[in-house]
């Protein structure tokens, strides 16, 4: 009877720190949330750059003809910067726009 006591009275306390540790947690994600909510972000600058990733061979038939290609792949990629004047911060987003096929065919 006194190691089910004991053993009842240890998974209250185990229990009892777990939940301590849980709210602490969902205290600092609330925190930070609160802390994001503050910021004055403005877009600073906006940036396009085209950059030559990959290339690959293709080929068609016409008139009865095989003909080949190399068709060189392009990614569009705008990056964003945004700034905070009240903590002085920066924060960048990148966003691939277009992937382009020298061929004009789709991937």
């Amino acid at each position: 009877m006194k190691k089910f006591i004991l053993a009842v009275v240890l998974l209250h306390v185990i229990a009892s720190t777990a939940n301590i540790h849980a709210i602490t947690a969902e205290e600092i994600e609330r925190e930070n949330h609160n802390q994001e909510s503050y910021h004055n972000w403005v877009e600073y600058s906006t940036d396009t750059t085209v950059l030559k990733v990959d290339s690959h061979e293709g080929s068609y038939m016409k008139n009865l003809l095989r003909y080949s290609y190399v068709c060189d792949i392009s990614h569009k990629i705008k990056t964003v910067v945004y700034y905070c004047d009240e903590h002085d911060h920066t924060k960048s987003e990148t966003f691939l726009e277009e992937v382009i096929h020298s061929e004009g065919h789709r991937h």
